[in-house]
């Protein structure tokens, strides 16, 4: 693996303690290198209302620790961020923690908001390496308009970093899309808490048959899984349309039982509970699951599922992938590619965003293919070594090791 040498200063200018990323600053730190994180707000560490879900959030309280990092400011997360007086706060808050630390290179989240560009302008001016990661896609529906603002302001934007960490095969093709070479991208898959997924897996038959019993589930029926918030955007009631079309074709002899268990909770929850009532045990609703009930739920589940409208690089399908599950999603799900999480016609199958028809063909075939799903199955085993944590901090020494060299040359 790349190594850095000690002296080289890492920061990471961040909006706020987010809790899978928290894994990867860990582990950039056991691996010696001097990271600094610096967290315009405290947002996110008390327990919080999320609209989406309709209800408090706690993330685990180890979010913000076993790295370094400070808070230089605490300043109230959207829409407060919009206000003036906000945006003047970040920016002079930022040029401060960075004058003060003098890094050798700085990370930046994206390019939306002001702290991130005021850490571009800082490195700018100094003529210190800018590094960013962002989960941008061209995938999603863009006005004329914005296309066209797009493409005026982001090719001279592009130019001012030094290097880009990417996500995934949909990241590199928005950021080749602005001008951005493949010798300045990275890849760095997005990192997540892979420790509560293996200390799962390892008693997997153990919490697969335990979760089932709970749920009323059969051993041999093939389980499906959904997670995430019950939103439009993410399109829950397409796998509920999908499940109807199934119950009402006569199942052939080979056909296993399907069971979908739908892990989260949100706007759309009274509506899946009443398609949950009228759908007979095929829909199972289990609310929103937390950080240790969500590995069991993989653990039980035979497939994930995810035909969100729009999703850039949910965590959800990575994790599931992790788990070595199969995976569905719609074609405006930007984990797909041939390098990515989801590898269609490996260890994934995609269909046209809200096409019901297509979505139940392609879970109609698998419940009667367990040997197409067995080797689907192998296939995300496969892709593991090429999405987990050790493959995000490679990628991050990487690019840190580029622009120090760059620097050096320069």
């Amino acid at each position: 693996m790349t190594s850095v040498p000690r002296s080289t200063t890492v920061a990471v200018v961040v909006s706020h303690a987010i809790q899978h990323f928290a894994p990867l600053y860990r582990a950039l730190t056991e691996h010696e290198v001097d990271l600094r994180v610096l967290f315009l707000s405290r947002s996110g560490l008390e327990r919080y209302f999320d609209a989406d879900f309709g209800l408090d959030v706690q993330w685990k309280s180890d979010v913000v620790t076993g790295y370094h990092h400070e808070f230089i400011a605490d300043l109230p997360l959207r829409p407060g961020w919009r206000q003036p007086d906000v945006t003047r706060q970040m920016v002079t808050r930022t040029w401060a923690a960075l004058d003060r630390l003098r890094p050798a290179c700085v990370l930046v989240y994206g390019y939306r908001y002001a702290h991130s560009l005021a850490a571009l302008a800082w490195c700018r001016r100094r003529g210190v390496p800018a590094l960013m990661i962002s989960d941008s896609e061209l995938l999603g529906q863009r006005t004329p308009a914005v296309r066209a603002v797009k493409r005026l302001t982001l090719p001279h934007l592009m130019r001012s970093v030094s290097a880009f960490l990417t996500i995934g095969d949909n990241n590199e093709a928005y950021l080749a899309n602005y001008g951005v070479p493949a010798t300045r991208m990275f890849r760095t898959p997005y990192p997540t808490d892979e420790t509560a997924l293996r200390a799962v897996l390892a008693h997997r038959d153990k919490h697969r048959t335990a979760i089932r019993a709970e749920l009323g589930i059969a051993p041999d029926a093939l389980v499906a899984l959904f997670a995430g918030k019950m939103i439009s955007r993410k399109r829950p009631l397409d796998i509920a349309d999908a499940l109807r079309i199934l119950t009402r074709t006569p199942r052939g002899p080979v056909d296993r039982e399907i069971i979908v268990i739908m892990a989260g909770d949100g706007v759309l929850r009274a509506t899946l509970d009443a398609v949950a009532a009228e759908l007979g045990g095929a829909l199972r609703m289990v609310g929103f699951a937390d950080q240790e009930r969500l590995p069991r739920l993989y653990a039980a589940s035979d497939l994930y599922l995810h035909p969100a409208e729009r999703d850039p690089h949910p965590l959800a399908v990575k994790e599931a992938v992790l788990c070595g599950l199969p995976v569905v999603v719609s074609d405006r799900v930007g984990s797909t590619g041939p390098t990515d999480d989801v590898r269609p016609g490996r260890n994934g199958r995609v269909h046209p965003v809200g096409d019901v028809d297509a979505l139940a063909r392609i879970l109609g075939e698998l419940r009667a293919r367990p040997d197409v799903l067995a080797r689907m199955a192998q296939e995300s085993e496969k892709v593991i070594g090429d999405i987990e944590l050790a493959a995000s901090v490679d990628g991050f020494l990487r690019a840190v090791a580029h622009v120090r060299d760059t620097a050096r040359r320069g």
